[in-house]
């Protein structure tokens, strides 16, 4: 497991672009099986988010590099409940900027919070059966 979380993080150190990268899913928590796949959530720098064809292109050199299947979250734009998700349960492996990381931490926390008043809300008017009326 060392060598893959250093692969990864020898990798990103040469994308100046790449502010923080977590490892989540079945290898962060270390419940994997032969063909488990290696989930890696990215933020970029504000304005650098990579063109789809460049994500293919990192995410194919990660399947290279790692010889697993990768699959990539960009933080940068990802719902408040991935985020949250790679958070809670993932492994921070690379933060280049802690300054940008507390953004992130702080932004994540504040959205998935209000998403959760909303959701309360919602979900105590279907209860009552007054959603759409």
């Amino acid at each position: 497991m060392k060598s893959l979380e250093e692969k990864i993080i020898r990798y990103a150190a040469g994308y100046e672009d790449i502010l923080l990268v977590y490892l989540f899913g079945s290898r962060a928590t270390e419940h994997t099986h032969s063909e488990s796949d290696v989930d890696v959530a990215l933020m970029f720098r504000f304005n650098q988010i990579p063109s789809v064809e460049h994500l293919l292109q990192i995410q194919d050199d990660l399947t290279s590099l790692l010889g697993k299947e990768v699959d990539i979250v960009v933080l940068n734009n990802a719902s408040p409940i991935i985020r949250m998700q790679v958070l809670r349960k993932g492994k921070k492996l690379f933060d280049r900027d802690k300054r940008a990381y507390i953004r992130f931490f702080v932004r994540t926390i504040n959205e998935y919070d209000d998403l959760k008043r909303v959701r309360s809300v919602i979900e105590k008017k279907i209860a009552r059966g007054r959603i759409y009326g």
